[in-house]
């Protein structure tokens, strides 16, 4: 089961029943990607990634600064907190910036939107740990486009833009504009 948060004018709760094992976890990534879709649209969102920018001192057209930026006030302001006892909540993004906690789904949905939203290419990367147990998924964090190249952004970690973690299976999932398409990557 996942339960979805989201406010835009009247706060709401939508219940959904997701499939169990890799099934679920790729719908689940695909609502997270429309989140981070509609998020990035939320002019909301928007206004604060741009006041982050003004509050840190980024000048304009400094790519890396605004993901710095974005990158730095979600690790210091975001506070990590598991879900509900056996249920998968899911806060859009504007929920996030009221509640200023989450998991690293709510994380990824939050910075994804504030950097989509300031004209950043963002992709989910789903991770498993486990060696016994192919392409189970235990972990989701953004990657984010800066000069052609792919860099992770992980702010559930106190680690340094560019630092994954140590996934034995990824599953890389561009965000498209109706959907998401994902390849597998082994280590």
């Amino acid at each position: 089961m996942i339960q979805l948060c989201s406010r835009f004018v009247i706060p709401r709760i939508r219940i959904l029943r997701i499939p169990k094992g890799t099934r679920g976890t790729l719908v689940t990534a695909r609502i997270i990607a429309r989140m981070i879709r509609d998020g990035a649209k939320d002019f909301y969102v928007r206004q604060k990634a741009i006041q982050i920018f003004r509050a840190y001192g980024v000048r304009p057209k400094d790519r890396f600064g605004e993901v710095s930026a974005l990158f730095d006030w979600v690790r210091r302001n975001i506070r990590y907190t598991r879900d509900i006892f056996r249920v998968e909540l899911l806060h859009s993004p504007r929920r996030m910036l009221e509640l200023q906690a989450g998991d690293c789904d709510d994380m990824t949905i939050l910075l994804g939107a504030m950097l989509m939203s300031t004209g950043h290419p963002v992709r989910l990367i789903l991770a498993g740990f486990r060696p016994n147990k192919p392409h189970v998924y235990s972990h989701i964090y953004p990657e984010v486009n800066l000069r052609g190249r792919w860099i992770p952004i992980d702010a559930t970690m106190h680690r340094p833009i560019g630092w994954a973690p140590p996934a034995i299976w990824k599953r890389i999932c561009e965000i498209e504009k109706e959907g998401m398409k994902c390849s597998y990557k082994t280590h």
